[in-house]
């Protein structure tokens, strides 16, 4: 065999180990991009939320349940400079069970609540009783006393009245109003909520009475 051979034979595997080569590389390139690749976006929001080992198992609620667990709008209006009502009674260091009182009702609402409910909406049964709020702030009459100043209830045409101390009147009389009639502790609005009681009877911006229903004698002249 010729020393020509010789080279030639070697040209022809080194251009084979080159070629060879190439294939093993484009070969893996085309594994490595069909592997998975480690993610680096977040989990998804029902990851992030997964379901508690608790979900579905009942809430067995008593008057000592920490009543933030669900009421969380609720829980925060105490540190929400809008939520006046509810600041105050936290800087008072009232917890919700010294309020909401009515440990039956509150029961019956709570029966069938689950953990891994919606949260908790709107309550639609009153649970404080006025005598709790009486215990705190005195009576009727002494909010009156208090509240002589206030501007509060005023309507479209200037007219002012003490929001503790209703005018002498039969329909007065016979609906006398309760606390939670105008208070929420969790409004942010509680001139607006009182308003909107007076309007059940009173035409919306006006304290006038008779303006639509009074029986007026009319000239047949």
């Amino acid at each position: 065999m010729t020393t020509h051979t010789l080279t030639h034979d070697r040209r022809i595997a080194l251009l084979a180990g080159i070629v060879l080569t190439m294939v093993l590389v484009a070969v893996l390139s085309l594994a490595v991009g069909c592997s998975p690749k480690a993610s680096t976006e977040a989990p998804a929001k029902s990851e992030q939320n997964s379901a508690s080992s608790m979900d579905g198992q009942p809430v067995n609620w008593t008057i000592q349940s920490d009543c933030a667990t669900c009421h969380t709008s609720e829980a925060a209006s105490p540190q929400d400079a809008a939520c006046v009502q509810a600041v105050a009674h936290e800087a008072e260091g009232v917890t919700c069970a010294q309020c909401h009182t009515d440990e039956s009702t509150l029961s019956t609402s709570h029966t069938s609540v689950k953990f891994g409910d919606k949260p908790a909406t709107k309550p639609t049964v009153v649970t404080v009783d006025e005598q709790t709020c009486v215990s705190c702030h005195g009576s009727m009459q002494d909010m009156a006393a208090k509240t002589v100043d206030s501007k509060a209830l005023t309507d479209d045409n200037g007219v002012t009245v003490n929001p503790h101390e209703r005018p002498a009147g039969q329909a007065h009389e016979d609906n006398p109003a309760t606390c939670t009639d105008c208070h929420n502790n969790h409004s942010k609005a509680v001139e607006k909520d009182a308003m909107k009681y007076c309007a059940q009877c009173h035409h919306r911006g006006t304290f006038q009475c008779g303006t639509c229903h009074e029986l007026r004698e009319r000239s047949t002249k």
